[in-house]
């Protein structure tokens, strides 16, 4: 289930993916990191692209969580991914999220993260929403403190086949 109306504050807003995010992909697989956390091809082409944009699709279908683009308001150009996945533990989701090298520190991804946070409360009844984060990713760090997440603590070899530890970092709907 996707927002509808997509989310948005007027800057950055999420929608569902469109083949036409080529370049957001091919983007983001200039980026070392991103392409060693996720299933964003690291040799781009246009047919890996696509295949990409269907996996994100079919997340959906599958009732495994909702990925979308992150996209600049003006323009509706891709920029970054939002992925809610659901986890196992009833009410619980946990985010992955990106955003291309040339369009970071511009705040698209905390403007991302406080969009769907209200809408996962409501529409998916989330208790509790978590983000695992390498310790030495600072700029993620920073996206989810701006966006009212707590760290809670540290998973020891947890990323990356094992080869690193995660922050566990947290957000629970607010009381009253």
């Amino acid at each position: 289930m996707y927002p509808h109306p997509a989310l948005s504050n007027g800057r950055i807003g999420l929608r569902k993916w469109r083949e036409t995010d080529l370049d957001c992909i091919r983007l983001a697989g200039t980026d070392p990191r991103i392409p060693r956390g996720t299933t964003v091809p690291s040799s781009y082409t246009a047919a890996e692209g696509v295949a990409f944009i269907h996996r994100q699709w079919k997340r959906a279908e599958d009732g495994e969580g909702l990925s979308q683009a992150i996209v600049e308001s003006d323009g509706d150009r891709a920029i970054g991914l939002l992925w809610l996945a659901m986890r196992p533990q009833a009410y619980v989701g946990g985010f992955g999220y990106w955003v291309v090298p040339p369009a970071r520190g511009a705040g698209a991804a905390t403007a991302a993260i406080r969009l769907i946070v209200p809408w996962a409360w409501e529409a998916l009844r989330l208790r509790r929403i978590e983000a695992w984060v390498e310790p030495g990713n600072v700029g993620s760090r920073r996206v989810l403190e701006r966006a009212g997440f707590e760290p809670e603590g540290r998973l020891r070899n947890f990323l990356n086949d094992g080869s690193s530890d995660a922050l566990v970092f947290s957000i629970i709907p607010p009381v009253g």
